[in-house]
C-alpha cells in the first residue's frame, strides 16, 4: 500500500516537471521574435543597457535551472557518489534565479519610485537581508535523495528535523510584497486616471 502510494506521487510529480518544461519551452519559443527585437535595439554589443543584462541573465539562468533540475529528476544512470557531488546544484541555480529576479524589481520599484535614493538604500539592505535568509534556508540541512528503488535520479531533499525550505519561499514573498507596496504607494502620488504615465513608470527601463 505505501508503495503504492509513492509510485503514484512520483507519477504525479513527473506529469507536472513535463508539464512544466512544456510551458517553458513554449513560451521561450513564442517570445523569441521580441528577444530578438530587443537585442536589435540596443546601442551595439559593447554597450547594452541594464535592462538588457538583466533580461538575459533571468532568461537563460532561468532555462538552466529548469535543465539542471529535472536532468537530476529524470536521470537513470546515477550512482550514490555522482548524486552526492551533483545535489546542491539545483536549489543553488534556484536562488541565483531569484536573486536575479529580485533584482528586477527591485530596480524597477526604485525607477517608480523616482530614484529616491533613501528608498534605494532600504531597498539593498533589504534585499541582502533577505538574499542571505534564502541561501541559508535553501541550502541548510539539504540532503541527496537518490531514488534507487524505481530509477537512479537524484535530487534534494530537507534533512532537518523542521522543514526549513519553506522559509526560503516566505522570503521570496516577503521580498516581493515589500517592493509591490512601494510601487503602489508611490503610483498612487501620481492622477490615477493617468494610466498613460502609470504605464510608463511601470515599464520604463533601467537605462
Amino acid at each position: 500500500m505505501e508503495r503504492s502510494v509513492v509510485i503514484d506521487s512520483t507519477s504525479s510529480e513527473k506529469y507536472m516537471r513535463v508539464a512544466s518544461i512544456s510551458i517553458a519551452f513554449y513560451d521561450y519559443i513564442l517570445t523569441l521574435p521580441a528577444e530578438w527585437r530587443f537585442y536589435r535595439s540596443q546601442p551595439s554589443l559593447f554597450h547594452i543597457s541594464l535592462s538588457c543584462v538583466l533580461f538575459i541573465l533571468i532568461r537563460y539562468v532561468s532555462i538552466v535551472t529548469i535543465v539542471v533540475s529535472n536532468y537530476g529528476y529524470f536521470s537513470t544512470n546515477f550512482t550514490e557518489h555522482a548524486c552526492q557531488q551533483y545535489y546542491l546544484a539545483a536549489p543553488i541555480f534556484k536562488v541565483v534565479q531569484t536573486m536575479i529576479s529580485q533584482v528586477i524589481l527591485g530596480v524597477r520599484t526604485f525607477n517608480v519610485a523616482r530614484r529616491n535614493r533613501r528608498i534605494g538604500i532600504a531597498l539593498l539592505l533589504i534585499y541582502l537581508f533577505l538574499v542571505s535568509v534564502e541561501w541559508f534556508t535553501d541550502i541548510s540541512q539539504r540532503a541527496p535523495l537518490h531514488l534507487i528503488s524505481f530509477y537512479h535520479s537524484c535530487t534534494s531533499a530537507d534533512a532537518g528535523k523542521t522543514l526549513s525550505t519553506w522559509f526560503f519561499y516566505l522570503a521570496a514573498m516577503l521580498y516581493d510584497i515589500v517592493v509591490v507596496t512601494i510601487s503602489t504607494m508611490h503610483l498612487l502620488y501620481y492622477d490615477p486616471l493617468s494610466s498613460r504615465c502609470a504605464l510608463s513608470l511601470l515599464f520604463r527601463d533601467s537605462r
